[in-house]
């Protein structure tokens, strides 16, 4: 088919990229990334973008890495295209993390790049990986036993996409390209040594797998396009019954319900063990491992009694038969007891990811949603404080002031984290409510003859 065609079709079936889009292109100088380059600059005008071009000299091949770096900055100064370009200190890093070199060059080159995207208000990385490169990923994946859906058109980046432009196009297609436009490339020399993985696949695994099947890079790019589209309905459903067993949730704990979790689906358990994990290791890349994943699934469908499974980085997981609570980050820290003081038309932290706003009935803040007291002047300013021994509230209904204590654990609300709940006290010591708890009979959810404030919760902004 058609290598245009081919490319076009595919940008607009997976809205890869639109008119108005600032584009970055990485460029290495090898073959795929010169025809992703001069591609998109042919198309520029048709698609109504621009194009910039970016490329990590990883300083590894002495001399014939700052001769790629010159390559592609003489391609770009005849094609007029912006250029930027940075040395990384690979050698350096690598002497001081004592990591693997594939591991910290991908890390070094995403952050140059996510960082020129930013700094230069491009919105788009585009990458040249093809059909090809999807052979070996599925492979790799496959032999590491993790997931082999393979890599997705596009993806979220820094602050905007990494997108694929030549998924769909095979290696073969490219180089033919090449030769009808007559562009040069260059070939990098570590790629004909076999101390890559990705290599050693391309090297060994893909002719015997060619040799099966000419065809096998397309087959494997439609197997991979029906199980990227299958995971992403199943991933639907996981969050849906994640969201399903939470009980209760904050910046240090997060607790579920185990009976619901066992009425999960099976193909989802394991994807909503991933969807905790991912809650308890905000922000951090995916090494989570499959025996940690079965270590807690496994704790999940448990039914006798009480354990305690120990998490990495001092996380740790509390199973008591019917709920299991996950604790994090300074969980058993107690919340001070001394008092804040609310402040008229100002938000303020309360605890439990919550934040209030108090106004007065006439100072035109009192149009959000929120629930209507009266206060009395000598009842202000109203404050929050930490619980104390004896606490109570009146709730509606009741004649006598209920035990917060009680109160707590009627709500369910876990043992660990029953120290950072923050009450809301009036200048005589009486408290009016528990946000994110229980208000107390004071409040009302519609305005009432007489009242003279309201008060907003909300869960804080990440």
């Amino acid at each position: 088919m058609d290598f245009r065609y081919e490319i076009l079709t595919y940008n607009q079936k997976h809205q890869l990229i639109s008119g108005g889009d600032r584009l970055l292109v990485a460029c290495s100088g090898g073959a795929d990334s010169v025809a992703l380059l001069t591609f998109l600059h042919q198309q520029k005008e048709n698609l109504g973008i621009d194009i910039g071009c970016i490329h990590a000299n990883h300083g590894l091949r002495e001399e014939e890495s700052d001769a790629d770096e010159r390559f592609v900055e003489t391609l770009c100064q005849k094609l007029i295209i912006p250029f930027y370009t940075k040395t990384l200190d690979i050698q350096e890093i690598l002497q001081s993390e004592n990591g693997n070199l594939q591991d910290v060059c991908r890390r070094e080159r995403y952050h140059f790049f996510e960082q020129t995207m930013k700094e230069k208000k491009y919105n788009k990385l585009a990458v040249a990986h093809h059909a090809d490169d999807q052979v070996e990923s599925v492979f790799m994946g496959l032999t590491r036993g993790t997931r082999a859906n393979g890599m997705y058109a596009k993806r979220s980046f820094g602050t905007g996409e990494l997108i694929r432009p030549l998924l769909f196009v095979t290696r073969q297609q490219i180089e033919q390209y090449l030769k009808i436009q007559q562009y040069t490339y260059r070939e990098d020399s570590s790629n004909q040594k076999d101390t890559y993985t990705r290599n050693r696949f391309r090297h060994n695994i893909m002719p015997l797998v060619q040799e099966e099947n000419p065809n096998v890079a397309m087959a494997i790019s439609h197997w991979t396009l029906q199980q990227q589209q299958d995971e992403q309905l199943l991933q639907k459903f996981a969050v849906k019954e994640y969201e399903g067993i939470i009980i209760f949730s904050s910046h240090h704990s997060l607790e579920i319900d185990l009976n619901r979790f066992r009425d999960i689906e099976l193909a989802l358990q394991k994807r909503v063990v991933l969807l905790l994990l991912n809650y308890l290791y905000p922000n951090e890349k995916l090494w989570l491992s499959h025996s940690l994943i079965d270590q807690i699934h496994s704790q999940c469908l448990e039914r006798d009694g009480s354990s305690e499974v120990h998490l990495p980085k001092g996380r740790k997981g509390c199973r008591h038969y019917s709920t299991m609570l996950f604790s994090f980050d300074g969980a058993n820290s107690s919340a001070p007891t001394s008092a804040t003081t609310i402040d008229i038309g100002q938000w303020h932290s309360v605890g439990s990811d919550l934040r209030i706003k108090l106004c007065n009935r006439d100072d035109g803040f009192c149009f959000e949603d929120g629930w209507y007291i009266t206060l009395e002047p000598s009842e202000l300013p109203i404050r929050s404080r930490g619980r104390l021994a004896g606490d109570r509230l009146l709730l509606k209904g009741m004649k006598e002031p209920k035990r917060l204590s009680r109160l707590l654990i009627d709500k369910k609300v876990p043992r660990q984290i029953r120290d950072d709940i923050r009450l809301l006290i009036t200048q005589q010591e009486e408290i009016i409510g528990v946000p994110g708890v229980r208000l107390g009979t004071r409040f009302t959810t519609q305005p009432h003859d007489g009242w003279t404030h309201k008060i907003m919760i909300e869960k804080e902004s990440n």
